[in-house]
């Protein structure tokens, strides 16, 4: 799944803390139609990490759609964590157990998630 090209960019605006008027203003639309696009690009989000959970029958611990980011427990020879991503360009990828690629905190450092690349630091800020 992916978020249409527009969506995606002004989600990822939002998602690295830019304020509606000031995205509104950069891509010169109204501040309406942001807050819409927004709005759908979280309920896609949210719709998304749901049939991820329902898919592979895990439960879900958290969601956060503006940061673009699910936790969920599973089983695969034992309990697991599982955290998602939605990923710009790309769509939702996820890992097991906190083993995170450079790419992965890469990317929670540009959006906001955490301040240094740091394992230990994503974790605990995805865990919340």
């Amino acid at each position: 799944m992916r978020l249409p090209e527009g969506m995606e960019r002004i989600w990822l605006m939002r998602a690295k803390g830019m304020r509606e008027v000031e995205i509104s203003g950069i891509l010169g639309i109204s501040r309406q139609a942001v807050n819409k696009a927004l709005r759908d690009a979280r309920g896609k989000l949210f719709e998304a990490f749901f049939e991820l959970a329902e898919t592979f029958s895990w439960k879900i611990v958290r969601i956060n759609a503006e940061k673009g980011f699910a936790v969920f427990e599973g089983e695969c020879n034992g309990p697991v964590r599982v955290y998602a991503f939605y990923l710009p360009g790309e769509g939702i990828r996820a890992f097991f157990n906190g083993e995170f690629p450079e790419y992965i905190l890469e990317h929670a450092v540009r959006i906001g998630i955490i301040r240094e690349k740091d394992k230990t630091e994503l974790v605990k800020s995805l865990e919340g």
